[in-house]
């Protein structure tokens, strides 16, 4: 009988200590919970409008040390978007459950899946838009192949006819519906007169 309570007692051990590491998507949280998208801005330096963090939390609300978190970016297989080849998109959670990304590369695809968090295997995110300044178009859905990663003189003309237009558009970085002054001064602090590209 003492041989079964402790073979039940481990096994309960074992049981909330694999439910303590599965995330509920419920109690995550990222920084781009508001805008709903993944801004990546291609070369060096990583620039804060690009940084995001995901905080990964179990059931309990409790955070999870050294998560598995990925955030897959949509539009790479029919090259409506692009990464630097420094891209990093995979990271381990610290022991407050945070992992922290800014994603290099360009282009832009707006639809369903087209930022996908997992953590540990677990969906906890699925946002409609990864958009960057490197992109050389004034629609609002994403054209295959309008990327360079790099931002010169034909992106800065293609946000200047989107911020001319107003309306929303893959220059709509805060993607919030329409062009703006953020919009504007996240294209002005990685204008660099033409010199940022992916190392």
């Amino acid at each position: 009988m003492k041989r079964l309570i402790f073979v039940l007692c481990l096994m309960a051990i074992a049981a909330s200590a694999s439910f303590a590491d599965v995330p509920d998507p419920a109690n995550c949280i990222t920084t781009i919970d508001g805008v709903q998208r993944v801004l990546m801005i291609p070369g060096t330096p990583l620039e804060t409008a690009g940084t995001f963090t995901v905080t990964v939390r179990n059931a309990a609300g409790v955070a999870i040390n050294n998560a598995v978190v990925v955030v897959e970016i949509g539009g790479l297989a029919d090259s409506k978007t692009a990464l630097c080849a420094s891209a990093v998109t995979t990271q381990n959670t610290n022991a407050s459950g945070i992992a922290t990304f800014n994603i290099t590369g360009g282009g832009c695809y707006k639809a369903v899946g087209a930022v996908v968090i997992r953590a540990n295997g677990v969906e906890i995110r699925n946002f409609g838009a990864v958009m960057s300044p490197d992109y050389t178009g004034t629609d609002n859905n994403g054209i295959a192949g309008r990327w360079s990663k790099s931002i010169n003189a034909a992106d800065f003309s293609s946000f200047g006819q989107a911020f001319g237009a107003g309306v929303a558009s893959c220059h709509d970085y805060d993607n919030n519906g329409s062009m703006g002054a953020a919009d504007f001064s996240v294209f002005g602090a990685v204008w660099d007169f033409g010199g940022r590209t992916c190392p």
